[in-house]
């Protein structure tokens, strides 16, 4: 295979008032890019891994500076579509402290991304990946992003290759009802589903303990995995595969001061199928909560740490996983 993983989505512009200066007064911003499926696919190149990534981005500067960015980690962007007189997503976080909230700004109605369609990409580069990751955000931009994301799935499957999907729901996209309308025939068949608890209550009405959850999951997949993140309490791995001698592991979260928590998420995905692909989930497990950590104490939506530094941690004696 020339590709671990293949993953496609919106990435966009992010801009960025220093320190904690409040957009309305700030006088310059910090110009950087974040999308969730590009932010797996640096962190998985960091832990070594080989990735390609997809979308359609407007031939223009912010698309050409979103894409070499991506390029500069190692991920490969030969199936990006360029989209000839059309806008880039942009987005503006205003950090916060305590007890002031972060806020977030969005800027992506009709972007380039929004637009993707099937036809927009070359599929057999799924005959060269071993996996395909996708995520909620995808769909919920657009009906021809919607459209394709049904469309990689099927894709994938028809080629024998494994599929991993986060819901990461964004309410400032839409709602829960339509969340849960779209999502639901595209988590059917899936080999592994991420969802945080929020978002299983609220786009799936699903709440309860831990393992309640996940199996209240279950009944929306057939996906063997399903992974249940848990905040400030850690994330839950639930293996159904028949014959699995250990069905329910759990690692902790770990104490972190918090720089940027954006793409804390998206480390933790990129940890747990760095472990999953291995024939290592529970060991993917603890490396997503390690990365989801040192995420936080990293400016920007990108991982950029490393496989080394994970491991470092992990050696240092913070919480292991727990059966």
């Amino acid at each position: 295979m020339t590709f671990d993983v293949f993953t496609l989505g919106e990435s966009m512009v992010r801009f960025t008032p220093p320190g904690y200066t409040r957009l309305e007064e700030a006088a310059q911003l910090e110009m950087r890019i974040g999308g969730t499926e590009s932010n797996v696919a640096i962190a998985l190149c960091r832990l070594g891994l080989r990735v390609a990534w997809a979308s359609r981005m407007p031939r223009n500067p912010l698309g050409e500076f979103v894409v070499r960015r991506i390029r500069s980690f190692g991920v490969d962007v030969s199936q990006v579509c360029w989209a000839e007189g059309e806008r880039m997503g942009l987005y503006f976080i205003e950090p916060g402290a305590p007890p002031r909230s972060s806020l977030v700004l969005y800027d992506r109605a009709n972007s380039a991304a929004s637009r993707m369609r099937p036809e927009d990409f070359d599929w057999s580069i799924l005959d060269e990946a071993q996996h395909l990751h996708l995520t909620g955000i995808t769909p919920a931009v657009g009906d021809a992003a919607r459209a394709t994301v049904a469309h990689a799935i099927r894709e994938a499957k028809a080629r024998g290759r494994t599929v991993s999907f986060d819901v990461n729901y964004r309410a400032r996209l839409w709602s829960p009802e339509a969340a849960a309308e779209t999502l639901t025939p595209l988590l059917a068949d899936l080999d592994l589903l991420v969802c945080t608890r929020e978002d299983a209550s609220n786009v799936f009405g699903v709440d309860g303990e831990p393992e309640a959850v996940a199996r209240g999951l279950g009944e929306r997949t057939a996906a063997p995995w399903i992974a249940v993140t848990l905040g400030g309490e850690g994330a839950f791995l639930w293996n159904r595969a028949p014959g699995a001698a250990a069905e329910f592991s759990r690692a902790e979260a770990l104490p972190l001061h918090a720089v940027d928590r954006v793409g804390a998420g998206d480390a933790f995905d990129a940890g747990l199928l760095w472990g999953w692909l291995r024939g290592e989930p529970e060991r993917g497990l603890q490396y997503g909560m390690v990365m989801a950590a040192l995420k936080h104490t990293i400016p920007g939506d990108e991982f950029v740490s490393s496989l080394a530094e994970v491991e470092a941690v992990i050696r240092s004696g913070h919480r292991d996983i727990q059966r």
